[in-house]
Protein backbone atom coordinates (compact mmCIF):
# COMPACT_ATOMS: atom_id res chain seq x y z
CA UNK A 1 0.00 0.00 0.00
CA UNK A 2 1.27 2.94 -0.37
CA UNK A 3 1.73 6.01 1.58
CA UNK A 4 -0.61 8.89 1.87
CA UNK A 5 0.22 11.86 4.24
CA UNK A 6 1.15 11.33 7.82
CA UNK A 7 -0.74 13.35 10.11
CA UNK A 8 0.82 14.19 13.81
CA UNK A 9 -0.75 15.13 16.88
CA UNK A 10 1.37 18.61 17.94
CA UNK A 11 2.16 19.71 21.51
CA UNK A 12 4.26 22.80 22.03
CA UNK A 13 5.99 23.55 25.26
CA UNK A 14 3.46 25.83 26.26
CA UNK A 15 0.52 24.19 25.81
CA UNK A 16 2.50 21.16 27.98
CA UNK A 17 3.39 23.69 31.08
CA UNK A 18 -0.12 24.29 31.24
CA UNK A 19 -1.48 20.56 31.54
CA UNK A 20 0.76 19.12 33.82
CA UNK A 21 0.72 19.44 37.25
CA UNK A 22 3.20 18.51 40.37
CA UNK A 23 1.18 15.91 42.12
CA UNK A 24 0.22 14.15 38.94
CA UNK A 25 3.61 13.75 37.26
CA UNK A 26 5.48 12.83 40.82
CA UNK A 27 2.93 9.99 41.04
CA UNK A 28 3.26 8.64 37.44
CA UNK A 29 6.90 8.76 37.62
CA UNK A 30 6.89 7.34 41.00
CA UNK A 31 4.53 4.33 39.05
CA UNK A 32 6.95 4.19 36.00
CA UNK A 33 9.80 3.43 37.93
CA UNK A 34 8.59 0.94 39.75
CA UNK A 35 6.73 -0.45 36.44
CA UNK A 36 10.34 -0.54 34.78
CA UNK A 37 11.31 -2.94 38.43
CA UNK A 38 8.62 -5.28 37.06
CA UNK A 39 9.90 -5.21 33.64
CA UNK A 40 7.12 -3.53 32.42
CA UNK A 41 9.50 -1.19 30.18
CA UNK A 42 11.52 -1.76 27.45
CA UNK A 43 14.73 0.69 26.98
CA UNK A 44 17.15 0.74 24.26
CA UNK A 45 20.79 2.15 25.31
CA UNK A 46 21.51 5.59 24.85
CA UNK A 47 23.06 6.70 21.42
CA UNK A 48 24.99 10.02 21.79
CA UNK A 49 27.72 11.70 19.99
CA UNK A 50 29.61 15.22 20.25
CA UNK A 51 29.89 17.75 17.41
CA UNK A 52 31.28 21.89 17.22
CA UNK A 53 31.30 21.78 21.36
CA UNK A 54 28.36 20.39 21.97
CA UNK A 55 26.38 16.82 22.28
CA UNK A 56 23.14 15.43 21.35
CA UNK A 57 21.70 12.24 22.75
CA UNK A 58 18.63 9.99 21.65
CA UNK A 59 16.71 8.01 23.63
CA UNK A 60 13.82 5.53 23.34
CA UNK A 61 11.82 2.97 24.98
CA UNK A 62 8.25 1.24 24.81
CA UNK A 63 5.88 1.26 28.33
CA UNK A 64 3.09 -0.22 29.23
CA UNK A 65 1.80 0.82 32.91
CA UNK A 66 -1.71 -0.67 33.96
CA UNK A 67 -4.68 -2.66 32.08
CA UNK A 68 -7.98 -1.94 30.75
CA UNK A 69 -9.74 1.35 29.17
CA UNK A 70 -7.45 3.29 31.96
CA UNK A 71 -3.88 1.06 30.35
CA UNK A 72 -1.00 3.48 29.48
CA UNK A 73 1.17 2.11 25.91
CA UNK A 74 3.53 4.60 24.77
CA UNK A 75 6.64 3.98 22.79
CA UNK A 76 8.83 6.52 20.78
CA UNK A 77 12.00 8.44 21.24
CA UNK A 78 13.94 11.94 22.23
CA UNK A 79 16.40 13.90 21.00
CA UNK A 80 17.63 16.26 23.31
CA UNK A 81 21.24 18.41 22.94
CA UNK A 82 23.08 20.20 25.14
CA UNK A 83 25.24 23.31 23.69
CA UNK A 84 26.94 25.19 26.32
CA UNK A 85 28.17 27.60 23.22
CA UNK A 86 24.99 28.81 22.64
CA UNK A 87 24.74 31.39 25.70
CA UNK A 88 27.15 33.49 23.49
CA UNK A 89 24.07 33.25 20.63
CA UNK A 90 21.53 33.85 22.94
CA UNK A 91 20.11 30.61 22.47
CA UNK A 92 18.97 27.75 25.07
CA UNK A 93 21.82 25.76 26.11
CA UNK A 94 19.49 22.50 26.25
CA UNK A 95 16.76 21.58 24.04
CA UNK A 96 14.83 18.40 22.75
CA UNK A 97 12.07 17.38 20.89
CA UNK A 98 10.03 13.92 21.01
CA UNK A 99 8.19 11.68 18.40
CA UNK A 100 5.95 9.25 19.33
CA UNK A 101 4.44 6.12 17.52
CA UNK A 102 1.20 4.31 17.50
CA UNK A 103 1.69 1.18 19.85
CA UNK A 104 -1.08 -0.57 17.82
CA UNK A 105 0.40 -0.01 13.96
CA UNK A 106 3.66 1.69 14.13
CA UNK A 107 2.42 4.49 12.47
CA UNK A 108 4.29 7.84 13.69
CA UNK A 109 1.91 9.94 16.06
CA UNK A 110 2.39 12.23 18.00
CA UNK A 111 5.18 15.13 17.60
CA UNK A 112 6.14 16.97 20.79
CA UNK A 113 8.49 19.74 22.06
CA UNK A 114 10.38 18.33 25.13
CA UNK A 115 11.61 20.92 26.78
CA UNK A 116 8.92 20.88 29.51
CA UNK A 117 8.64 17.19 29.66
CA UNK A 118 12.37 17.37 30.59
CA UNK A 119 12.45 19.92 33.16
CA UNK A 120 9.07 18.20 34.77
CA UNK A 121 10.11 14.43 34.82
CA UNK A 122 14.14 15.08 35.80
CA UNK A 123 12.40 17.12 38.71
CA UNK A 124 10.21 14.75 39.44
CA UNK A 125 12.61 11.68 39.69
CA UNK A 126 14.59 13.98 42.30
CA UNK A 127 11.10 14.53 44.28
CA UNK A 128 10.53 10.59 44.01
CA UNK A 129 14.03 9.75 45.21
CA UNK A 130 13.54 12.39 47.88
CA UNK A 131 10.40 10.61 48.82
CA UNK A 132 12.12 7.27 49.04
CA UNK A 133 15.51 8.15 50.69
CA UNK A 134 15.48 11.98 52.46
CA UNK A 135 14.32 11.49 55.57
CA UNK A 136 11.38 12.58 56.69
CA UNK A 137 11.62 15.47 58.78
CA UNK A 138 14.44 16.96 55.43
CA UNK A 139 13.31 20.72 55.07
CA UNK A 140 17.26 22.61 54.96
CA UNK A 141 18.09 22.09 51.07
CA UNK A 142 21.24 23.17 49.44
CA UNK A 143 20.66 23.84 45.49
CA UNK A 144 23.97 23.83 43.67
CA UNK A 145 23.19 25.50 40.03
CA UNK A 146 20.92 28.28 39.32
CA UNK A 147 19.69 26.71 35.90
CA UNK A 148 16.05 26.13 34.46
CA UNK A 149 16.08 22.54 35.98
CA UNK A 150 17.10 24.08 39.77
CA UNK A 151 14.10 26.14 40.31
CA UNK A 152 11.95 23.10 38.83
CA UNK A 153 13.99 20.51 41.59
CA UNK A 154 12.77 22.40 44.26
CA UNK A 155 8.99 23.23 43.16
CA UNK A 156 9.01 19.09 42.99
CA UNK A 157 10.28 18.44 46.59
CA UNK A 158 7.92 20.73 48.12
CA UNK A 159 5.18 18.63 47.34
CA UNK A 160 7.34 15.49 49.08
CA UNK A 161 8.82 17.19 51.63
CA UNK A 162 8.74 20.11 54.11
CA UNK A 163 11.43 22.51 52.71
CA UNK A 164 11.75 25.95 54.41
CA UNK A 165 15.21 26.92 53.69
CA UNK A 166 16.80 26.83 50.42
CA UNK A 167 20.75 27.78 50.32
CA UNK A 168 22.13 29.04 46.69
CA UNK A 169 25.64 28.07 45.38
CA UNK A 170 26.72 29.19 42.02
CA UNK A 171 29.78 30.16 40.62
CA UNK A 172 28.19 33.31 39.78
CA UNK A 173 27.07 35.54 42.54
CA UNK A 174 24.89 37.61 39.99
CA UNK A 175 23.04 34.19 39.05
CA UNK A 176 22.32 32.85 42.15
CA UNK A 177 20.84 36.50 43.77
CA UNK A 178 18.98 36.44 40.38
CA UNK A 179 17.68 32.87 40.95
CA UNK A 180 16.61 33.71 44.55
CA UNK A 181 14.81 36.67 43.81
CA UNK A 182 12.79 34.89 41.51
CA UNK A 183 12.39 31.55 43.28
CA UNK A 184 9.50 32.91 45.49
CA UNK A 185 7.70 29.99 47.15
CA UNK A 186 5.36 30.05 49.83
CA UNK A 187 7.10 29.07 53.00
CA UNK A 188 10.61 28.97 51.59
CA UNK A 189 13.37 31.10 52.51
CA UNK A 190 15.65 30.94 49.70
CA UNK A 191 19.81 32.63 50.42
CA UNK A 192 22.84 32.83 48.37
CA UNK A 193 25.47 30.72 50.27
CA UNK A 194 28.99 30.72 47.68
CA UNK A 195 31.22 28.46 50.41
CA UNK A 196 30.02 24.94 48.96
CA UNK A 197 31.01 23.63 52.34
CA UNK A 198 28.70 26.05 54.39
CA UNK A 199 25.83 25.37 51.95
CA UNK A 200 25.64 21.59 52.60
CA UNK A 201 26.64 22.27 56.64
CA UNK A 202 23.75 20.47 58.07
CA UNK A 203 21.59 20.56 54.81
CA UNK A 204 19.04 17.82 55.15
CA UNK A 205 18.90 17.53 50.85
CA UNK A 206 21.69 18.15 48.75
CA UNK A 207 20.80 19.13 45.13
CA UNK A 208 23.43 19.54 42.18
CA UNK A 209 22.06 20.27 38.96
CA UNK A 210 25.41 21.35 36.91
CA UNK A 211 27.25 20.52 34.01
CA UNK A 212 30.61 20.26 35.84
CA UNK A 213 33.43 17.54 35.26
CA UNK A 214 34.68 17.16 38.11
CA UNK A 215 33.27 17.27 41.93
CA UNK A 216 31.64 20.06 42.87
CA UNK A 217 30.62 18.27 46.47
CA UNK A 218 33.25 17.00 48.91
CA UNK A 219 32.96 14.09 51.02
CA UNK A 220 33.79 15.76 54.12
CA UNK A 221 30.89 18.08 53.41
CA UNK A 222 28.05 15.74 53.91
CA UNK A 223 27.05 14.90 57.53
CA UNK A 224 25.29 11.79 58.13
CA UNK A 225 21.62 11.76 57.30
CA UNK A 226 22.15 13.85 54.71
CA UNK A 227 20.57 12.54 50.88
CA UNK A 228 21.93 14.21 47.63
CA UNK A 229 20.21 14.14 44.53
CA UNK A 230 22.97 14.41 41.55
CA UNK A 231 21.04 15.60 38.21
CA UNK A 232 23.79 16.97 36.30
CA UNK A 233 25.70 13.68 35.25
CA UNK A 234 24.39 12.06 32.01
CA UNK A 235 27.23 12.40 29.62
CA UNK A 236 30.65 11.17 29.46
CA UNK A 237 33.16 13.10 31.80
CA UNK A 238 30.34 14.63 33.56
CA UNK A 239 31.01 14.69 37.81
CA UNK A 240 29.60 16.36 40.37
CA UNK A 241 29.77 14.27 43.50
CA UNK A 242 33.72 13.35 44.92
CA UNK A 243 34.21 9.76 44.33
CA UNK A 244 34.80 8.69 48.13
CA UNK A 245 31.36 10.30 48.91
CA UNK A 246 29.82 8.05 46.05
CA UNK A 247 31.83 5.32 47.36
CA UNK A 248 30.83 5.33 50.93
CA UNK A 249 27.13 6.25 50.11
CA UNK A 250 23.94 4.07 50.38
CA UNK A 251 23.85 4.92 46.31
CA UNK A 252 20.42 4.53 44.66
CA UNK A 253 20.69 5.13 40.66
CA UNK A 254 18.05 5.21 37.63
CA UNK A 255 19.73 2.38 35.73
CA UNK A 256 22.57 1.08 36.46
CA UNK A 257 24.17 0.24 32.92
CA UNK A 258 23.36 4.46 32.76
CA UNK A 259 25.14 5.47 35.74
CA UNK A 260 28.47 3.79 35.38
CA UNK A 261 28.39 5.08 31.15
CA UNK A 262 27.46 8.76 31.59
CA UNK A 263 26.53 9.06 35.57
CA UNK A 264 28.42 9.47 38.83
CA UNK A 265 29.40 6.02 39.06
CA UNK A 266 32.22 7.09 36.07
CA UNK A 267 34.97 7.87 38.02
CA UNK A 268 34.47 5.91 41.41
CA UNK A 269 34.65 2.55 39.34
CA UNK A 270 37.20 3.65 37.03
CA UNK A 271 39.19 4.41 39.77
CA UNK A 272 38.36 1.40 41.80
CA UNK A 273 36.59 2.65 45.04
CA UNK A 274 32.96 0.44 43.85
CA UNK A 275 32.30 -1.89 41.68
CA UNK A 276 28.42 -1.87 39.79
CA UNK A 277 27.87 -4.93 42.42
CA UNK A 278 27.96 -2.20 45.60
CA UNK A 279 25.19 0.17 44.12
CA UNK A 280 21.98 -0.64 46.22
CA UNK A 281 19.66 -0.94 44.52
CA UNK A 282 17.93 1.07 41.19
CA UNK A 283 15.32 3.50 41.98
CA UNK A 284 12.29 1.50 40.55
CA UNK A 285 13.51 -1.26 42.96
CA UNK A 286 12.83 1.12 45.67
CA UNK A 287 9.61 2.43 44.54
CA UNK A 288 7.67 -1.46 43.71
CA UNK A 289 9.13 -2.37 47.39
CA UNK A 290 11.93 -5.10 45.84
CA UNK A 291 14.33 -3.24 48.19
CA UNK A 292 14.27 -0.56 50.77
CA UNK A 293 14.96 2.63 50.67
CA UNK A 294 16.35 5.23 53.71
CA UNK A 295 16.12 2.37 56.75
CA UNK A 296 18.27 4.88 59.52
CA UNK A 297 18.32 8.42 59.96
CA UNK A 298 22.03 8.05 60.08
CA UNK A 299 22.78 6.89 56.62
CA UNK A 300 24.12 8.65 53.52
CA UNK A 301 21.92 8.48 50.48
CA UNK A 302 22.79 9.29 47.24
CA UNK A 303 20.86 9.19 43.75
CA UNK A 304 22.45 9.46 40.26
CA UNK A 305 19.99 10.59 37.91
CA UNK A 306 21.09 10.00 34.19
CA UNK A 307 17.45 10.19 32.56
CA UNK A 308 15.86 7.24 31.13
CA UNK A 309 13.61 7.00 28.25
CA UNK A 310 10.81 5.45 30.04
CA UNK A 311 10.36 8.72 32.03
CA UNK A 312 10.13 10.92 28.78
CA UNK A 313 7.72 8.45 27.11
CA UNK A 314 5.72 8.25 30.28
CA UNK A 315 5.10 12.19 30.50
CA UNK A 316 4.66 12.65 26.69
CA UNK A 317 1.93 10.01 27.02
CA UNK A 318 0.46 11.89 29.96
CA UNK A 319 0.07 15.31 28.58
CA UNK A 320 -1.14 13.85 24.91
CA UNK A 321 -3.89 12.55 27.32
CA UNK A 322 -4.89 15.32 28.76
CA UNK A 323 -4.39 17.60 25.54
CA UNK A 324 -6.60 14.81 24.00
CA UNK A 325 -9.25 15.27 27.16
CA UNK A 326 -9.14 18.97 26.79
CA UNK A 327 -9.24 19.36 23.12
CA UNK A 328 -5.83 21.03 23.04
CA UNK A 329 -4.23 18.58 20.60
CA UNK A 330 -3.43 20.61 17.26
CA UNK A 331 -2.04 18.55 14.23
CA UNK A 332 0.09 19.01 11.11
CA UNK A 333 0.24 16.78 8.25
CA UNK A 334 3.66 15.73 6.08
Amino acid sequence: MSHGPVTLAVLDDATIRSLLVWPDVIELIDVTFAADARGQATVLPVVGHSLNGGRYSLKTSHLRLGNGEEMLEVFGLKMGSYFPGNVERHLPTHSAAMLLGDPRTGQPAALLAANAITEFRTAAAGAVAARRLAREDASVVALFGTGGQARAQIEALTHVRSVREVRVWSRSRERAESFVDRLNLPGVTAKVVMDGQAACHEADLVVTVTPATRAIIEREWITPGTHVNAMGSDAPGKQELDPALVASAKVVVDRRGQSVGIGELQAPVARGLMRVEDVHAELGEVCAALRPGRENDREITVFDSTGVSFQDTALAGMALRVATARQALKSVSL
